[in-house]
């Protein structure tokens, strides 16, 4: 048994004591890892996908490698069912997609929610890009005004601009 700052190996499963979720446990496998981390998180490359059922469709992107950092995410289409990944080239060979990789089949594509007043927004020319044949990722930054901000109100997710 090794420990790593918050992380805690226990044979071929870790674990981290996050303190937004609780003891998270999972195998190495499971894992996602993004080689340049997030944008102000590069020291984070492993994220820990969590799904709470009573809560879906909500994800939260645990940090393997510290236990403060906690993303929580939704599937773009989830925001807007109208949604069309446009990733560069670059951001494509950093994950190992395919040209013609679709959401949903080759590709977990998901929304970083923010805080907005008493709601959350999401930025989607800024999607999270999950490679689901390697679990390699990365935050795909679109070209200006592609699908812009989405903030939730009363009746459901609205365009913010």
């Amino acid at each position: 048994m090794t420990a790593t700052g918050a992380l805690l190996e226990l044979g071929s499963e870790l674990q981290v004591a996050s303190p937004w979720l609780g003891q998270i446990r999972w195998n190495a496998g499971e894992e996602l890892f993004f080689p340049a981390g997030l944008p102000g998180f590069e020291r984070c490359q492993r994220m820990v996908p969590v799904e709470i059922p009573s809560q879906r469709p909500l994800i939260y992107l645990q940090s393997a490698e510290d236990a403060e950092v906690c993303f929580v995410a939704m599937p773009v289409l989830a925001v807007w069912s109208g949604f069309s990944l446009r990733i560069s080239e670059d951001d494509r060979a950093a994950i190992g997609a395919a040209e013609d990789a679709a959401i949903g089949t080759d590709l977990l594509c998901l929304a970083l929610l923010l805080p907005w007043g008493r709601s959350v927004q999401a930025n989607l020319d800024a999607p999270v890009v999950v490679n689901l044949h390697n679990g390699c990722g990365v935050q795909a930054i679109a070209p200006a005004g592609t699908a812009g901000l989405f903030r939730l109100s009363e009746n459901g997710w609205e365009a913010a601009c």
